[in-house]
């Protein structure tokens, strides 16, 4: 029975380990974003924060403007992220209520956001994003007051509800904004 028990148990050990090592697969250190951005990184501070560690996938190339610092501690794949629980059109586009299901290591995380996505002008698109519940301080700034969505736009808004993304390109050009 003791025998049984002692391979189950290795056997999850190697399910758990395998599943830890894809979620942080990542196909370019591009793709990373940092999960530790202030100073004192270790593999054991970050892992602690439910983030991977590896060094950059390609050596560093000699310094030049394409040169990229890639975070050894960055987040994994299916770290714990919002998801868009409902949507409502307004008359100044679209208002999406986001969730996200477990908090973080950092300081007074907020679960419940709301996403205004505001149609401004057939070129500028502005959306805002705050806590669904406590009112917060904003950084008081003069910003057009739309009450009507654009009618004719050059962009393309692309929601993604899980995890939550926006993608917005340039009709003409097709280029990522």
């Amino acid at each position: 029975m003791m025998q049984l028990l002692l391979v189950a148990n290795f056997a999850l050990f190697c399910l758990v380990a395998s599943v830890y090592t894809q979620q942080c697969d990542q196909s370019s250190d591009v793709a990373r974003i940092d999960c530790f951005p202030e100073d004192g990184a270790s593999q054991e501070k970050c892992q602690a924060r439910g983030c991977c560690w590896r060094p950059a996938l390609e050596p560093r190339k000699p310094k030049s403007l394409h040169d990229v610092n890639v975070p050894y501690c960055y987040y994994p794949s299916d770290y714990p992220s919002y998801e868009v629980m409902s949507t409502q059109d307004t008359n100044f586009g679209q208002r999406l209520w986001l969730y996200r299901s477990k908090s973080t290591y950092l300081p007074h995380d907020i679960l419940n956001l709301t996403v205004d996505l505001i149609y401004e002008t057939q070129q500028r698109f502005r959306f805002q994003i705050y806590d669904s519940f406590y009112q917060r301080y904003q950084v008081p700034m003069s910003v057009p007051k739309v009450d009507k969505k654009a009618a004719v736009i050059d962009y393309n808004v692309v929601v993604n509800p899980k995890p939550f993304s926006l993608v917005i390109t340039r009709k003409s050009t097709g280029a990522t904004l």
